[in-house]
């Protein structure tokens, strides 16, 4: 083992232990750099400021402070609670018809949002309450809030997305359309386990109701203007009226004057406290974004990513193999990482590795991603766990155990996206 080789080992327990006692992710990487900078010489101190700085001179990072704003606005707004009737109004009359509609308010809100946590907490809040007053565990609930949350980086327009064709160059407007049927997939599949869960405890009975074809006309209806924000986004984009990063912008203009002039849901009193909250978000993200450039750069100096990659490909493996490999990795990963970080780190890694398999550029982001969002819900970093955990009071840790059938079905769903491709090149 080579000095190199020691201080990356070295360092990189030094990250595991600080980010084990609760240093923030961004200040990790930071440090992490910094001692492999000094201790390897691989670079110029000088970098610590000049590869941040860089990394956040991105055009399509624009993107992401303004899809942040956009789901405060919704959540904020009547768009949520009348895209949310809409799930109710189409699955509700099932055994565990409430947690379908929370699921499917949280498929629907993320065609606006592009947030998982926006989406979490949004629908949480709203789904919540109802569902334990119908005789569902409130850990179970916000379990059901936290796992369709998962589908806010997946349905278009994705934050996730347009940083992944960033950093790989692949085509955005192809990665958003790609997500539409993994969407769909993996509402369905836990949408199944919810109705096991529910037939099997009984916390779904009180919550039957009559279909009737007249309600979900209504609330397809009153939730045209939800509905309309992806189809306007997604057609601005491939009729090349502008680019995914400019969909962003429409996307906030479009929701804002919809609360505010036609649904009422928004006042101009509101708007301050919107810019300061999607402000803070914002901020709390840039800098992960900024140092995981600079530690990937690193890395890739000295090397790490390429001969990681090698020695996974070394492992006698087919196509089966290989794809059931890529999404371990990327499940432990999202258990410990933030999924943009995630990204920025491995990607170097399994790139080629997907490349070699015969993946799609597009297939491969999409299963990517797929697979990351399972982190979501998986401590100790389960992001959606502690959404859920602040809009309804329960431990993460309680949420995260009733959450383990729907991550079950999480998991399930993404094997069936990497092993059938059709899912995500549904549009070719």
């Amino acid at each position: 083992m080579s000095h190199n080789d020691i201080v990356v080992l070295g360092v990189g327990l030094f990250m595991l232990v600080h980010l084990a006692i609760g240093l923030p992710l961004f200040v990790v990487l930071g440090l992490g750099s910094l001692a492999m900078i000094t201790m390897v010489g691989v670079y110029s101190p000088a970098i610590l400021g000049e590869v941040p700085f860089t990394a956040m001179n991105n055009w399509a990072l624009l993107a992401m402070p303004l899809f942040i704003l956009t789901g405060d606005i919704i959540s904020t707004g009547r768009i949520a609670r009348q895209l949310v009737r809409l799930g109710r109004a189409g699955v509700g009359w099932i055994t565990g018809g409430l947690g379908m509609a929370t699921i499917m308010g949280c498929f629907f809100f993320a065609g606006t949002s592009g947030s998982n946590s926006a989406d979490t907490a949004a629908i949480g809040k709203i789904m919540i309450p109802p569902m334990v007053d119908h005789g569902y565990s409130k850990s179970y609930a916000a379990a059901l809030a936290a796992s369709g949350g998962c589908l806010g980086i997946i349905v278009p327009p994705s934050l996730i997305f347009i940083i992944y064709g960033v950093i790989t160059s692949t085509s955005v407007g192809d990665l958003f359309l790609g997500g539409v049927m993994p969407g769909v997939l993996m509402a369905a599949c836990m949408c199944i386990a919810n109705y096991f869960v529910c037939r099997l405890s009984n916390w779904g009975a009180p919550d039957r109701v009559s279909f009737r074809f007249s309600e979900l006309l209504h609330a397809t209806w009153d939730a045209r203007y939800g509905l309309g924000a992806p189809a306007v986004i997604l057609g601005g984009i491939y009729s090349g009226a502008f680019t995914p990063t400019e969909a962003a912008a429409v996307a906030v203009g479009y929701c804002l004057f919809v609360e505010l002039f036609l649904t009422k849901g928004v006042t101009w009193k509101d708007i301050p406290k919107l810019l300061a909250r999607s402000g803070a978000i914002s901020g709390i993200i840039g800098p992960v974004i900024a140092f995981s450039v600079l530690f990937a750069e690193v890395l890739a100096i000295l090397r790490i990513p390429e001969r990681l990659a090698g020695y996974m490909l070394a492992i006698p493996s087919g196509y089966v193999t290989g794809v059931l490999m890529i999404f371990f990795v990327l499940f432990v990963l999202g258990c410990f990482l933030e999924t943009i970080a995630a990204l920025i780190i491995m990607m170097p890694i399994l790139l080629p590795i997907g490349t070699s398999l015969g993946f799609d550029p597009v297939h491969f982001g999409v299963y990517v991603v797929c697979a990351l969002t399972v982190g979501f819900i998986t401590p100790p970093v389960g992001i959606n766990l502690f959404a859920a955990s602040a809009v309804s009071g329960v431990p993460y840790l309680n949420i995260a155990w009733r959450a383990w059938p729907l991550c079950l079905a999480l998991s399930l769903a993404v094997v069936i996206i990497g092993f059938v491709p059709w899912f995500s090149l549904w549009f070719r």
